[in-house]
Parts: C-alpha cells; structure tokens; sequence
C-alpha cells in the first residue's frame, strides 16, 4: 500500500474546525466572519477544506470558498509543517519548497485566481504563498474591544443620524465604493441592515445620507463587529466619531461583550478612528493574490 503525501480533500465539517482550533489554539481568530468557528458555519457558508498529508500522516490543512463575486478562490485558512521562518529576511528550508509544489498543485485542479490569507504567526502559509508565486496584496488587522458602559452620542452640527429605511441600501452602496472603492450590490447591503441581529445608523446632511455604520452581533452572541462608511468629503468632520459611538451603544444592548474590528493595514484613517476608541490590535494577517500560472521552481527566491 503506497503513502500518502499532499493534499485530499476532507468532506467532514468537525475534522476541519477540530484543525482550525489545533493551529489556531490560544489565538484570536477570524474564520469566515465568525470568531467561533463550528461545523454548522462551513456548511452555511459553502467551505471546503483539504487535509495535508506527508508519508501518510496527517500533518496540516487548508479551508476556503469559492467568491462568486470577486471570482476567485479565497483560501482563508493554510497550516502545516514548516522549516523556515515568515520573518524578514525569510529562510525557506528545501523541504519547504517541495511542499509549495504540492499546494500548487492543488491550486492547478481549482480555478485559476486565488487569494491565500496567512496570520503574521503562520510560516507554513506565508511561504508556501509566496513560493507558488502568489503576490503581497495587503495586510489584514484584527482589534478588539470590550464593552461596557455606553458612550455619549456627539453628533456634528448640521448632520442627524436616523435609522435604517429601505431605500438606504443604494445610498450604502455609493458610499462604501466612494470610500473604499469596493463595488457592493445594493441588494447585499439591504440583506444585512434587516438582519434581526443588526442595526444600522444613517446619517444625513439635508436628507441626503452620506454615511452607515451597520452594526451586527455574531453567532455565538458575545462578539460584535461592524461596518462603517463615510463619503470622503466629510470626513475629519467628527460623522465617524458619531456613527462609532452609536455603534458600539448598538452591541451593548444586543448584548455583546466584546466589539471586535477588522480592517485593511493601509487605511489610516481607520486605524486612527479604531485606536480613539480603544481597539487593541490582537492578530494581523496577510493577503497574497495568484493566479497559479507558474511553477514553484520558475519562481525566484524571496
């Protein structure tokens, strides 16, 4: 009977979360939105996962989902053995590069984009991504913070903030894409705000709304995120101070414990509005992007 090495695809839910809680243990983590990860999460949002083997013994893993939007496959989870070190300079040990030449070959059977994200913590994944060619296309933050008493609400002058009213999606949709030139369907957002488990705040200049905050308390009900917008020509105005605040009073009356931020390295202005109030950065990640044309021994050390 021959041994088994390389990546198999792994149809059981629990297996996958039971590895998703080995390599991320003592970790704080984001997993397809969720912070608590169970079975019945990769089934809702259609992941599949893989199990890493080398001479017949399991030895890591990979999860991810099709993005029918974007159009490519996001990995959102990559762990296994590694010899190396993510760290700058990085070193890359042989038997690295032969594991790179099995995820790419897991990559050849799968459509031809990908997006691999990696915790800063995870060499296995770094390396591997870059070995197989795939691009540094930003950094990914995760902050938290706990949640207890309620803040004042400190509107500017001329502006109000009101509650979500169907028609306010297309208004969302313009202002998340002037904001952070990320195009959203009206329709996604108006699936959101009506959510029983969110509330959106609108705030409005003369009737016309020109920022959101959608805040929206998770599954397992002790974490809370949200998503806060702000058309660019009003921003240093104080609007995001508002909508944050009346935010964060949203979680504590659903009940949320902890207010947990996601957020891109490069924005600014968004790692300044979080620290303000705050958010403490507990894990960072970073998105490599490839399209799996290549092979890893074509490739040039990093």
């Amino acid at each position: 009977m021959s041994k088994i090495s390389g990546w198999v695809p792994c149809r059981e839910p629990t297996a996958l979360v039971d590895q998703c809680l080995h390599w991320n243990k003592g970790r704080f983590y984001e997993i397809l939105w969720e912070y608590t990860l169970t079975p019945a999460t990769l089934r809702e949002r259609n992941a599949s996962g893989w199990l890493y083997y080398e001479n017949n013994h399991p030895a890591g893993f990979a999860l991810g989902r099709w993005h029918e939007l974007r159009r490519w496959w996001h990995f959102e989870e990559l762990w296994g053995p590694c010899e190396g070190s993510s760290e700058l300079p990085s070193r890359i040990g042989k038997q690295d590069r032969w594991r790179a030449q099995q995820f790419h070959r897991l990559l050849r059977q799968l459509r031809p984009r990908s997006l691999i994200r990696a915790a800063v913590d995870n060499p296995f994944g770094n390396i591997i991504a870059r070995e197989v060619g795939a691009q540094w296309c930003g950094g990914y933050l995760l902050a938290t913070r706990r949640l207890s008493r309620k803040l004042t609400v400190r509107v500017p002058a001329g502006f109000k903030l009101r509650r979500f009213r169907k028609g306010d999606e297309k208004d969302m949709s313009r202002i998340h894409h002037a904001a952070f030139h990320i195009p959203h369907p009206p329709r996604e957002y108006l699936d959101w705000a009506t959510k029983p488990n969110c509330r959106t705040t609108i705030a409005v200049l003369q009737e016309v709304a020109v920022g959101f905050l959608t805040a929206e308390k998770r599954h397992d009900g002790s974490y809370g995120d949200f998503n806060i917008a702000v058309e660019p020509k009003f921003h240093r105005r104080g609007l995001g101070s508002a909508l944050m605040e009346t935010g964060l009073n949203d979680l504590i009356e659903m009940g949320c414990e902890t207010a947990v931020a996601d957020y891109w390295l490069q924005n600014a202005k968004v790692q300044a509005l979080n620290r303000k109030y705050g958010f403490r950065i507990v894990r960072a990640y970073n998105h490599y992007e490839t399209r799996a044309t290549r092979q890893p021994s074509d490739i040039r050390d990093c």
